[in-house]
């Protein structure tokens, strides 16, 4: 199954540093084989001891729980470092390393010519591991595909679950078009989904940086393979940073705190006859490079619920012209969404809809936008089988409000549900920038039953 290629290349002329330090599980991406590319994997003992890892590969397409064959047993000698090939033949795959001790891996991907001889330039592969991989809930943006006739980008989806997982993938172009708005899938447990040639499948003939978003219910990682035929280069496109960060540039410090003499009055304390009052964890929430977002999660009683309505002060400082993420609601994740709203330029949009996909959302306009430096009160309200509805108040008491018709007639909550309600934006996407200095406070969620 895997052939050992030069067992005593020292890593140092492999180009770069090890890119995992290993003990426990992980899994390297492979990509579609074929003649022209070939996956080599460096492993370094750096210990005065024998170590050991398994390796198994998961081909494409099959469930990786339930395995036909019992993975392959490597010893490595005390400080050597071995580099192997032929990790899996077949199709794509993903292979799964299991270290016994510390080791450090790394894998390669070289371009080969029709002789078998390597072209181009050795690209570095994903080894994905506990850190690596994204949490269920978060969207992942892949950047940087492209089609043209000597171009191709494939795109692969790890399924990182050891159960079936439901996955959200939209792809868009650098003007901000859908290529594809919303498409569900479901992935078998522990598998590789490997899509060639994405971006015609999507229907896109020729384009160029594309960006693909995935969204998982559980553990996930995604990748793009571009291949360049006319330069025999093959690039691997890992998804983008969040550009969260806490180091500091010198002398930047935290934006100044913004008096708020005109903060309205909270509504009278205490939770209506008949409704459950959820209590978030923070009274307050300011945006700050260090503390993007506020998310709170929260368990309901199992049973069916007629409403959700949520209530806070958003004090505002500057806005960003691109637009403004304000607050998510949802069930879990967002297929089930009871509303996501933003502002764009001088609207502010309102999404909502459960158990239907990204397109088949509702959509509500409030034809008035927030201005930088107001307080403001605004109230959502979730009714199965009848309104949905968002109004805002400003400082001179003047309410506005759009409403709309919800998708479903009752809300179904098991033990095992979250309400999940997120205030401000990650900053992942372009169109919604964190909003520096924005102030949440005097938050109040509630939901009442059937």
């Amino acid at each position: 199954m895997m052939r050992q290629t030069c067992g005593l290349v020292l890593a140092a002329l492999l180009g770069v540093p090890a890119a995992l330090s290993a003990q426990g599980t992980s899994y390297v991406l492979i990509g579609d084989s074929d003649d022209a590319r070939e996956v080599l994997l460096s492993v370094h003992n750096p210990t005065g001891q024998g170590q050991s890892f398994d390796v198994l590969p998961i081909a494409a397409g099959t469930n990786g729980v339930h395995r036909s064959t019992s993975p392959t047993r490597i010893d490595v000698p005390a400080g050597r470092t071995m580099v192997y090939s032929e990790l899996a033949g077949g199709g794509p795959a993903m292979v799964e390393l299991t270290a016994h001790g510390e080791l450090t891996f790394q894998a390669y991907l070289m371009p080969l010519n029709s002789s078998g001889s390597r072209v181009g330039l050795r690209q570095q592969v994903p080894i994905v591991d506990s850190e690596s991989l994204i949490r269920g809930g978060n969207w992942a943006y892949v950047t940087g595909l492209r089609r043209d006739s000597y171009d191709r980008s494939d795109y692969a989806i790890l399924n990182l679950s050891h159960s079936t997982n439901t996955c959200e993938h939209r792809v868009r172009s650098r003007e901000g078009y859908w290529a594809r708005e919303s498409s569900v899938l479901r992935h078998p447990p522990l598998s590789l989904t490997y899509v060639a040639d994405v971006l015609k499948v999507v229907g896109v003939e020729l384009g160029d940086r594309y960006t693909i978003s995935t969204n998982c219910g559980d553990s996930f990682y995604v990748a793009a393979l571009v291949s360049d035929d006319k330069n025999d280069r093959l690039t691997v496109l890992e998804p983008s940073q969040s550009g969260v960060s806490s180091l500091r540039p010198p002398g930047y410090d935290e934006p100044p705190a913004t008096p708020d003499p005109e903060t309205p009055d909270p509504p009278p304390a205490g939770c209506p006859s008949g409704w459950t009052c959820l209590n978030p964890d923070r009274t307050s929430h300011t945006v700050r490079r260090q503390d993007l977002q506020y998310i709170f999660r929260a368990g309901l009683e199992a049973g069916s619920y007629r409403s959700v309505e949520l209530e806070f002060n958003l004090r505002t400082t500057s806005i960003d012209p691109a637009g403004a993420q304000i607050f998510w609601l949802g069930i879990n994740r967002h297929r089930d969404l009871l509303g996501f709203t933003v502002q764009r330029r001088s609207d502010l949009f309102v999404r909502h809809g459960l158990g239907v996909t990204h397109t088949d959302k509702a959509r509500l306009v409030l034809p008035r936008a927030l201005t930088p430096n107001q307080t403001y009160r605004l109230s959502y309200s979730y009714n199965a089988g009848g309104e949905v509805s968002l109004c805002v108040t400003d400082s001179q008491e003047t309410r506005f409000c759009s409403r709309g018709t919800a998708n479903v007639d009752s809300l179904s909550f098991t033990a095992s549900d979250r309400l999940v309600l997120v205030m401000g934006s990650d900053g992942t996407e372009e169109i919604e920038p964190p909003q520096w200095g924005w102030t949440y406070s005097d938050i109040r969620l509630r939901a009442r039953k059937n």
